[in-house]
């Protein structure tokens, strides 16, 4: 009798954890942003933007109610497995494969070059399948002083948000 409490008591626990876990919601990766520049020195902005966006996205779905963010470390790991680098004038083709690992319904990224004390930054909602931009959730012509990079974070958060709400 004791075994079968015991039991009732785990599907029971089983069954709530699961209700009370978010369905249907899309996976989204949110990959380094590609360094049209060239230029080395600003690499660390491939991945700073990336890291940030990620951040900016968590924040505005702790609950995972809506999307699943493909955890940064997992996309790092996988990139370097298959020697995948944004400065890489190759990255925009290669990184297909490592999407395709990835099992996510949506992908970010974008890129940007640096002109002075200036960067220009774009950010777009991938289709994976289609390996091509949803036309309607792009942002392009971020502009901003090289000394304040990451202040484009939100402004293409706020923008890209509405596309990966309505995954389907």
């Amino acid at each position: 009798m004791k075994k079968l409490f015991i039991f009732l008591i785990l599907v029971i626990a089983s069954f709530s954890y699961l209700q009370s876990q978010p369905s249907g919601q899309g996976r989204i990766a949110v990959l380094p942003f590609e360094n049209a520049h060239g230029n080395m020195d600003y690499n660390v902005w491939c991945y700073d933007l990336q890291d940030s966006l990620a951040k900016y996205l968590q924040k505005r779905d702790p609950n995972e109610y809506n999307y699943r963010i493909v955890p940064i470390d997992s996309i790092e790991a996988l990139l370097a497995e298959m020697n995948i680098d944004p400065a890489n004038p190759q990255y925009a083709s290669d990184i297909w494969k490592a999407v395709e690992k990835l099992n996510c319904q949506r992908v970010i990224t974008g890129n940007f070059i640096v002109e002075g004390n200036k960067i220009l930054i774009n950010a777009y909602i991938y289709i994976p399948e289609l390996q091509l931009a949803d036309p309607n959730f792009q942002v392009k012509n971020i502009f901003k002083d090289t000394t304040d990079v990451l202040s484009a974070v939100e402004p293409i958060g706020k923008r890209l948000r509405p596309g990966i709400l309505k995954i389907e």
